[in-house]
């Protein structure tokens, strides 16, 4: 005879016997392991979109020739810099949503030893996400531009 699974444990998010105190939500309540992303984001001009052959209202998979675009963006315009990635961004909603105690969202990823890896760290702790990535040297940390251009 099979043994019964183990069920997920109920929290409760208010006590509604005698008060209606909220209960206390307790660090590393939420888990979430992905891809986490640098998204970078600046307003920029028609010769730099020009220079690496984008186009207004589109999006692409960077390949190749957009490599030096990053260091580029980052020398040459005002940037943005936001912790991203769908489960990372996702913690961070919540965690925003929550407010108080600070990292109830807990995340994994992994990232390169570079810069960005480190910029990522910085935006995700503003974040009050307790985020801890594996750090490696074999691949620069996944990086995403949202490149504005007003005409």
């Amino acid at each position: 005879m099979a043994s019964e699974e183990p069920q997920a444990k109920k929290v409760k998010l208010s006590v509604e016997e005698k008060t209606d105190t909220p209960a206390k939500l307790s660090p590393n309540l939420l888990f979430g392991m992905g891809n986490p992303l640098l998204d970078i984001c600046a307003v920029v001009d028609k010769d730099f979109l020009d220079k690496y052959s984008l186009k207004p209202n589109d999006q692409i998979l960077a390949d190749d020739k957009h490599k030096a675009l990053f260091d580029e963006l980052v020398k040459k315009f005002k940037v943005e810099y936001h912790a991203g990635g769908a489960t990372q961004n996702s913690i961070k909603i919540a965690q925003w949503m929550i407010q108080e105690p600070h990292n109830v969202g807990t995340f994994f990823g992994c990232i390169g030893k570079d810069n960005f890896g480190k910029i990522l760290k910085e935006k995700a702790q503003e974040a009050h996400v307790d985020a801890h990535y594996y750090e490696q040297d074999e691949e620069p940390t996944g990086t995403v531009c949202c490149l504005h251009h007003w005409r």
